[in-house]
């Protein structure tokens, strides 16, 4: 169905073997789900576009006697690239799976970190909400391209690719490496969703 906007999008770094999301120093955020709208170093942090793919996975047809008999369907591994208007250094370092020297500096990681990743949009009329998450999936970035400033000031905004794989926990999502969610279906529940996206994760009271 057609949306309208991006409200917002949640991050998670996952316990490679566990499928749990990681918390505080070793994740991106004290609850372990960081919301990208806005921190210190960040007050412009936002998407600007999210743009998936392969979200059917390929059909083969198969022929016999001149005619098409049956067809298989491959798994789908969908991707999102994610333009962002701004996003905070440290959590977009720890999103590719690069390393901490401790002083500032970054190199990277000799293995993908397994993140976990909920875009919301709504609908046209804005009545509901519209979710896709993606699991157990590797970040990775592209060229960067930095310009001088002249009359205008010359932004450089950061795109990130989110390569979806088959969930850690293998009960996670029936096995698939995406689910897509509405707060229009009556059996929506939004912690319920949190919980089953973010494995381990348990929201502060009140929030």
């Amino acid at each position: 169905m057609a949306t309208q906007g991006i409200v917002g999008a949640w991050f998670a770094l996952a316990d490679p073997l566990t499928g749990n999301v990681l918390k505080d120093t070793a994740g991106l955020d004290t609850t372990g789900v960081y919301f990208a709208d806005g921190h210190t170093n960040a007050t412009a942090e936002g998407l600007t576009q999210v743009q998936f793919a392969n979200l059917s996975g390929t059909v083969t047809p198969g022929y016999a006697n001149n005619k098409q008999k049956r067809a298989s369907k491959g798994t789908a591994y969908p991707t999102a690239q994610v333009t962002f208007l701004d996003l905070e250094f440290s959590a977009q370092q720890k999103l590719l799976g690069m390393v901490s020297d401790g002083k500032g500096g970054y190199t990277e990681g000799n293995t993908t970190q397994p993140v976990y990743a909920l875009f919301k949009s709504q609908s046209l009329d804005k009545s509901f909400n519209i979710y896709y998450a993606l699991t157990n999936a590797h970040v990775t970035t592209g060229n960067k391209t930095w310009g001088t400033n002249n009359q205008n000031e010359v932004d450089a905004n950061d795109e990130l690719t989110f390569n979806s794989k088959s969930p850690i926990k293998d009960s996670m999502f029936n096995g698939k490496s995406f689910k897509v969610y509405s707060s229009a279906d009556t059996g929506f529940d939004e912690k319920a969703m949190m919980a089953e996206v973010f494995p381990g994760y348990t929201a502060i009271a009140g929030a």
